[in-house]
């Protein structure tokens, strides 16, 4: 890492999450460092797995599931990387796809969410519609003893939202960056987070972004939010500190989420932003 000055103050932050916590909160991400590799990584990258042209579709189909049983993001991101796991590692007959993907989802939500948040298996049955191609409570019981039998039981997985909330909860702006030439105003940092959040769901749809670990790909994200934003500079020592990279080292996957954000929404990135279009930004 370079020779810096002392280090800046994080701008916005209202709460110091160690103390919240009562814990050390770095122990926390260097745990993600250590077990992040267990879902994503370069050597289980695999862009010739047979489901990978159906891939969005799935993707988009159990965000559309946990968007209406009111799954927390992270919740959904978890459920993709099993299922993502799963196709990796054996081949699954197509006609067992839906309650696959469905089976992921309901697990993900019983390891990450609060029980009273977790969808009933009736319901999910129903909002799916397995219910109407025979599949009972019974049968959808044994689909997730399967999806916990191919993940070998480990529930934790590490996708991106994950370590960007980490580093949010540090302080991804500071008292002396500059917004487009002017000094940050208050709603910075909440606008760094929608779009931080906006390119983890943007990166999720496309199985590429899984040849980066999700630390890695994580700290290109917060390149690219800050980017987005014209906040200058676009990294600084105080975020090699937090993540561990320079910025030459998350260079190339910072231009790869560039170019499919500039895939996706032509024009974009080429466009002064306001934090009032951060805002009506939706994601697509």
């Amino acid at each position: 890492m370079a020779d810096a000055s002392p280090l800046s103050r994080p701008f916005g932050l209202t709460e110091n999450m160690d103390e919240t916590l009562g814990m050390q909160t770095s122990d926390l991400y260097a745990s993600m460092l250590q077990t992040q590799t267990d879902y994503v990584s370069p050597q289980s990258y695999s862009p010739t797995s047979s489901y990978i042209p159906y891939r969005r579709y799935l993707v988009d189909w159990m965000s559309d599931v946990g968007e209406q049983c009111s799954l927390h993001t992270s919740t959904v991101h978890c459920g993709i990387l099993y299922l993502d796991k799963i196709f990796r590692e054996r081949e699954v007959p197509r006609g067992s796809w839906q309650l696959l993907a469905t089976a992921c989802l309901s697990v993900a939500a019983k390891y990450e969410e609060a029980e009273e948040h977790c969808p009933h298996i009736p319901d999910l049955l129903r909002l799916t519609k397995l219910s109407s191609v025979g599949h009972t409570s019974l049968s959808f019981r044994e689909g997730e003893v399967q999806v916990l039998r191919n993940l070998g039981w480990k529930l934790r997985a590490i996708p991106p939202l994950h370590v960007i909330g980490y580093y949010l909860s540090k302080g991804a702006t500071f008292v002396d960056d500059a917004w487009q030439g002017r000094s940050l105003i208050e709603k910075i940092p909440k606008y760094i987070k929608k779009y931080a959040e906006f390119f983890c769901n943007l990166t999720l749809q496309e199985y590429s972004f899984q040849q980066y670990l999700p630390t890695h790909l994580a700290a290109a994200i917060l390149l690219a939010s800050r980017e987005a934003l014209q906040i200058s500079p676009r990294w600084r020592p105080e975020l090699e500190e937090l993540t561990g990279f320079e910025e030459k080292e998350i260079g190339e996957a910072f231009q790869h989420v560039w170019s499919y954000y500039e895939e996706q929404f032509p024009g974009h990135g080429e466009r002064s932003i306001s934090p009032r279009s951060v805002a009506a930004k939706t994601i697509q």
